[in-house]
């Protein structure tokens, strides 16, 4: 016998964006019909967990480091146990409040947990509002290497409130912004240039340009994950900045945040590439506009060190170091990353 068997898996996920959200939190997690309700939250929120808690009618809260310490594995460990002690069962939602790091590490824990548990994701930064908590992939750093153990599964629900961002620091704002222009440069046109006609504004943290840049970012990010949700072609496109972007965030061992990292890694990877210089300054200035560093840190500039970082990454197949990047605002191809292009970068 030699029996081939197609399997399929439907998962809904309903995204709510806008002010106030919040009280609808409780209904969001209703309609999904939990024998009980878990929340996860970032120890700096719990003000905004208790308020959950008791919007959701939690039977308990659970606060973990919602910093770059997240992302490891013996916290999904320590959140497993967590969770076991609670009394959770496959019928218990997990509610996770917090930014990236927490919506990756709790997402990838309930996708583990019982092996999979209702999960409702409550993005509190740009950053996860913008990319981290869109998409079903859930993970955890390893290695010294970013999102190196992982799944991709998808949320039974992303509630997001934009008033979640008014306690966020100027520098945390800006970097969420990032992973707008990074998609909108691959992927539309007149959002790239949409984007440069709101950059005063969200750089002034206008909440309707914010509100505006973030319905960007969900619509484009999630039309993609649904023509290809395990990265076999166009998903790729979501990697734009993250190829050198990554390696360099690693070097910097904390001392860089990821958004800002991803914008350093845009602009190197159009000038590894050589996408035309009007480009590669359009989206440079663009993202110089939203207040974010475009240009690698001189400490930071080891090619060899980054190359080691890069051909480790979970985007190398074969020995080939992919990229993705701009030929034209809207229009986006894979490129090779090699040492020779890297060291070209740097300069």
């Amino acid at each position: 016998m030699d029996p081939t068997f197609t399997f399929t898996q439907q998962q809904t996920t309903r995204v709510l964006v806008g002010s106030g959200i919040e009280d609808r939190l409780g209904h969001v997690v209703g309609d999904l019909r939990p024998a009980d309700v878990v929340v996860v939250h970032d120890a700096a929120l719990d003000e905004r967990a208790a308020r959950i808690a008791a919007a959701t009618g939690a039977a308990a809260t659970i606060p973990i480091d919602g910093g770059s310490d997240a992302k490891q594995l013996a916290l999904v460990g320590e959140l497993a146990e967590a969770l076991h002690r609670a009394g959770a069962t496959r019928q218990t939602a997990v509610v996770a409040g917090g930014g990236g790091a927490v919506t990756d590490t709790v997402g990838f824990a309930a996708s583990i947990y019982l092996r999979g548990v209702p999960l409702v994701l409550c993005p509190t930064t740009t950053l996860a509002m913008c990319d981290a908590a869109l998409g079903g992939k859930n993970g955890v750093d390893h290695c010294g290497l970013k999102n190196r153990l992982g799944t991709i599964r998808q949320p039974d629900a992303i509630v997001i409130d934009t008033d979640w961002l008014d306690s966020l620091p100027d520098e945390m704002f800006c970097e969420g912004l990032v992973e707008v222009v990074k998609k909108a440069a691959v992927l539309d046109a007149h959002r790239f240039a949409e984007l440069e006609q709101l950059a005063p504004r969200l750089r002034g943290r206008d909440p309707a340009a914010t509100t505006r840049a973030i319905e960007m970012a969900i619509d484009m990010k999630m039309r993609v994950v649904l023509d290809d949700e395990r990265e076999a072609g166009l998903r790729r496109s979501l990697n734009a900045g993250h190829t050198i972007g990554h390696a360099v965030e690693s070097l910097a061992d904390g001392a860089l945040r990821h958004g800002h990292a991803v914008a350093m890694g845009l602009v190197a990877e159009c000038r590894a590439a050589d996408v035309a210089a009007d480009v590669t300054e359009r989206v440079a200035a663009l993202l110089a506009q939203l207040g974010v560093a475009t240009e690698i840190p001189p400490p930071l500039r080891d090619a060899e060190a980054l190359w080691d970082l890069a051909r480790h990454d979970k985007k190398a197949e074969r020995g080939a170091v992919w990229m993705y990047v701009p030929r034209q605002p809207g229009e986006g191809e894979l490129a090779e990353l090699t040492p020779a292009t890297l060291a070209k970068a740097l300069q």
